[in-house]
């Protein structure tokens, strides 16, 4: 007698049921991962791991090469300019004169 192929046999012969020990992907998680790896603050381990995450979630890496891309679009229009020795001290002596109060 040949066995039936109900929708539960034939999901878990195509690998499309999770087990139930595994770990669930938390999307929310990653993208603020996303954030630390973007400002080099990811060892190297937690970059593997994300970058395995990234993998398996294209949701999370879409929205990593948007992130991605607007980091790079900030750096590029942002310019760092020096400031007098005279303002510096003028801030100074405004959040010293503030902190009396």
């Amino acid at each position: 007698m040949q066995k039936k192929w109900g929708i539960t046999k034939i999901v878990s012969a195509l690998g499309l049921r999770k087990e139930k020990n595994v770990d669930k992907h938390n999307c929310n998680s990653t993208l603020k991962k996303v954030i630390l790896a973007l400002d080099n603050e990811l060892n190297e381990a937690e970059e593997k791991k994300l970058l395995e995450e990234l993998n398996s979630c294209s949701y999370c890496l879409e929205k990593f090469h948007i992130e991605q891309t607007f980091k790079i679009y900030l750096c590029e229009k942002i310019k760092r300019r020096t400031v007098s020795p005279q303002i510096i001290e003028q801030i100074r002596i405004r959040i010293r004169s503030n902190m009396g109060r």
